[in-house]
């Protein structure tokens, strides 16, 4: 991928040249929001001050999470390093390296740490915006971190293949099996009321389309459109001849829809997801008064965090968690 710069564009395109293409695609991105300050600065980022450096993240960046702006700085120092290499600074000084991970924090958006993370009240607050039980359940499954893994033909595979089998043992016991596209399952024990909001969707005839609100351009106002039922999937496809599984495209146009609905556009798959885990870890501080390895590990495992390795994952979240404990 190819990226048009302003300042030192040989520079920059010789540093993405020898990396892995989806590398060389994130740093690109990178690199392209600090050469648009360079450009109205007019000078390259490695001569900027370190006031000017901490100017730069806090006007160019959209610092939504510690993990967000370290892997940022971090992108900005190599590269910075690659211009000493090349001999472009003459006072040879990578003054990125004096940011610390301290000073990062102070970086993180408060509109975005207030609005991303969702609690369980606010979780039911939206719920309670939606008259269509398939649209409470969405945001239900991926806080309970139904959703699968996060790679190419896996989107949101947990949530699409989700059954509930009422007849079975599983069902008495609130455990839910969850099938991954390429057959693998894992099972998580989820609360009755849960439970019962995913068999509230499972149930659901018909589904009332712009969340009930009335439209001058349909007969009667209102459109109610069948779900036809297929096996035990809870969540499927309106339309009297879509014999259909949910799918991620349709998946994100719903999210779009309850984003306008219940007016908070941070409503992500994503951050309901990760907003599951934070609410997860202040149960479990609210009741030991501490957070211990071990515990961030088992909620990683509970939300398969990590792609199969939980333990590597846990200290990305516990830097995620303490901005909210």
């Amino acid at each position: 991928m190819n990226f048009e710069f302003k300042v030192d564009a040989e520079i920059k395109q010789e540093f993405l040249e020898n990396k892995p293409t989806a590398t060389a695609r994130s740093n690109g991105f990178i690199l392209k929001i600090a050469d648009e300050y360079e450009e109205i600065a007019g000078k390259p980022i490695y001569n900027m001050t370190y006031a000017e450096l901490k100017e730069l993240i806090a006007v160019q960046f959209k610092n939504s999470s510690l993990a967000t702006i370290t892997k940022n700085i971090s992108i900005l120092r190599k590269y910075i390093d690659f211009c000493i290499e090349k001999h472009l600074v003459s006072h040879m000084e990578n003054r990125l390296a004096m940011f610390t991970r301290k000073e990062a924090r102070e970086f993180v958006s408060k509109q975005a740490i207030e609005y991303r993370y969702i609690s369980r009240e606010d979780l039911r607050k939206y719920q309670n915006m939606l008259i269509n039980e398939q649209d409470v359940a969405i945001l239900e499954a991926a806080y309970n971190g139904i959703r699968g893994r996060t790679e190419e033909g896996a989107t949101l595979e947990e949530l699409i293949n989700l059954q509930i089998d009422e007849k079975s043992a599983n069902f008495k016991n609130n455990i839910l099996e969850l099938v991954k596209n390429n057959g693998d399952k894992r099972y998580i024990q989820v609360s009755e009321n849960t439970m019962q909001i995913l068999l509230d969707a499972k149930h659901q005839e018909f589904y009332i389309s712009n969340n009930g609100e009335e439209s001058e351009l349909l007969r009667g106002g209102i459109r109610r459109t069948p779900i036809n039922r297929i096996g035990n999937y809870v969540f499927r496809v309106p339309g009297t001849k879509k014999h259909e599984l949910f799918n991620p495209i349709l998946v994100n146009s719903r999210m779009r829809k309850i984003q306008e609905w219940t007016g908070n556009r941070y409503i992500t798959i994503h951050s309901l997801y990760m907003s599951g885990m934070i609410s997860m870890a202040k149960d479990i501080f609210a009741q030991k008064g501490e957070l211990t390895p071990e515990d961030y590990i088992s909620i990683c495992e509970k939300y398969d965090y990590g792609s199969g390795d939980p333990k590597k994952y846990w200290l990305v979240l516990k830097d995620i968690v303490v901005q909210y404990i």
